[in-house]
């Protein structure tokens, strides 16, 4: 902690210039906000900066979040800042950052919450690796104890994720951070839903499949992300991984991650942590834990059959949890993942930050207010349209995505997106035993000669899968040689492309489709 000798200096729109409408970080540095001096940055997040302050009157050293000047000249972007105050300030737990005060001096608006010494999760992940069993419950209880708490205050986090969860140099786990925090129903009724859009607000890397389609979100949904955090923690890497947003958004809708103890590489998960993981994140919310007391409550009685106290496991957020590692008496149910969700999601395609910034200018819009059963609305980009498509997910809306946006020789970005719809058309297809069309679909779309050879590939791909539940012995084997044609080819000339198709087939359909590793070259 850094100590100033100096008389602090009065901020103020006119004692410090302004540079493109901000306030650059060494002008705050020192500078006095009410009862607070500033005295060092510590970081920057997705609408406010903050500094380790001191509260001159008090001589309490706080955390303050400063909204940036970028958005503390919108009035809906103010009323929800104050608003995660409002929440935040609702809860006293010693599992959660405890929120100070919230002000405003001038045009500036601030939070003052507890200064915590110590590191998020995510930092302790990269420099140590996965936790231990001891290491992960504790923050399961912590996490869940906190939600509990702000369940009963009708308030949900919506960001929960490694970032957002601390631990103390004393070692207490605290959740962060409830700048996404949806009120119950006393909301006022000018802005009832200042969370509006999925992708805009929450990490899609952790986020719940209802929030990701904008729908009305509980604690449940905080439950999801724990468990998508859980997991990363565990595994030492999230379930699922791609660079676009939109990729991950889907793949929470559709996918099936790999078990967790597979993931993790080791046996030493005890079963009954894996079942409680693998409950956290189930796809539908009544198929999960009902309420964080639910998943405490299940904890408990995991450490009773253990040979421990529900006190000695559950009463204390700062001790460290220590259950012995038992095996439940049968083994975890798996699904069978079946043919492979099209996880082109994976595949990044230059889109990335024109997606994020999209979402990001474009608040207010909610997903759900643009989904209509009859029809398929259009958006004003490609990206928008396939989301909506993948919201849906129906023949309607995997069509709109061509039809809005046709793939031409000009428009690299909607050929790509048409060729991802057209995938996902004949992926749904199949699902539902329409052989012939999804034959069809995946068809027109190799007809096409602009689509990418990585694109050919994956429809090949699917295409041998559909042919041979067709019968269809003669065009499944012509389309199994062009398919090991272009594999040879990408092996070849793009092993980029050739990374993403195996990571979208498995090594097992790989054989089965002949793709050996002769077929690549070696030797």
């Amino acid at each position: 902690m850094t100590s100033e000798s100096s008389e602090p200096n009065e901020l103020s729109p006119q004692a410090s210039s302004r540079e493109d409408g901000d306030v650059s970080s060494a002008k705050l540095i020192g500078c006095r906000l009410g009862d607070y001096q500033i005295l060092r940055k510590l970081g920057r997040g997705g609408m406010a900066d903050v500094y380790a302050a001191r509260h001159l009157t008090l001589g309490r050293d706080v955390a303050m979040k400063i909204l940036r000047s970028d958005y503390a000249r919108d009035g809906d972007y103010v009323a929800r800042f104050r608003r995660e105050a409002k929440a935040a300030a609702k809860l006293n737990h010693p599992n959660i950052v405890q929120v100070y005060e919230v002000g405003s001096v001038d045009s500036f608006h601030y939070i003052a919450q507890e200064l915590i010494h110590g590191d998020n999760l995510r930092h302790i992940l990269s420099r140590s690796g996965s936790l231990s069993t001891d290491e992960a419950v504790e923050v399961l209880v912590a996490v869940g104890s906190a939600l509990e708490v702000a369940a009963e205050a009708g308030i949900t986090h919506r960001d929960i994720k490694p970032e957002n969860i601390m631990r103390s140099s004393r070692g207490i786990v605290k959740v962060a951070d409830f700048g996404l925090a949806r009120l119950g129903p006393d909301v006022d009724a000018s802005r009832a839903d200042l969370t509006q859009a999925g992708l805009t607000l929450g990490t899609p890397r952790y986020m719940s499949p209802e929030q990701i389609q904008g729908h009305t979100v509980d604690s449940r949904s905080d439950l999801y992300s724990l468990g998508i955090t859980m997991y990363h923690l565990l595994a030492g890497r999230p379930p699922f991984e791609a660079e676009d947003p939109l990729a991950l958004a889907v793949m929470h809708l559709h996918e099936t991650p790999i078990p967790l103890d597979r993931a993790r590489g080791t046996e030493d998960l005890p079963e009954w942590l894996v079942a409680i993981v693998s409950k956290l994140i189930r796809k539908r919310p009544e198929d999960r834990f009902q309420s964080p007391s639910e998943l405490l409550a299940s904890i408990r009685s995991r450490a009773i059959d253990a040979g421990y106290s529900a006190a000695e496991t559950i009463g204390t957020a700062a001790a460290t949890i220590r259950l012995q590692r038992v095996a439940d008496q049968s083994r975890l149910r798996q699904r069978s993942p079946g043919w492979r969700r099209v996880a082109i999601f994976l595949i990044p395609l230059g889109c990335i930050v024109a997606t994020a910034a999209f979402f990001l200018s474009h608040p207010a819009k909610s997903v759900t207010r643009v989904l209509r059963p009859d029809q398929v609305p259009q958006a004003k980009t490609v990206e928008e349209q396939y989301l909506i498509a993948a919201t849906r997910n129906d023949e309607a809306g995997w069509r709109a995505v061509s039809d809005y946006f046709p793939a031409s020789e000009n428009n690299s970005l909607n050929t790509n997106y048409h060729a991802k719809s057209l995938l996902q058309m004949a992926r749904l297809m199949a699902a539902e035993l329409q052989w012939q069309q999804a034959d069809r679909v995946l068809e027109d779309l190799l007809r096409n000669p602009r689509i990418d050879r990585l694109y050919q590939a994956l429809a090949l791909a699917q295409r041998c899968n559909v042919l041979e539940q067709l019968g269809e012995t003669r065009r499944l084997t012509e389309s199994q040689t062009q398919l090991q044609t272009i594999y040879r080819e990408l092996d070849a000339t793009n092993p980029s492309a050739l990374a993403v198709f195996d990571r979208v087939v498995s090594e097992k359909e790989r054989l089965q489709l002949g793709l050996t590793i002769a077929d690549r070259g070696d030797t």
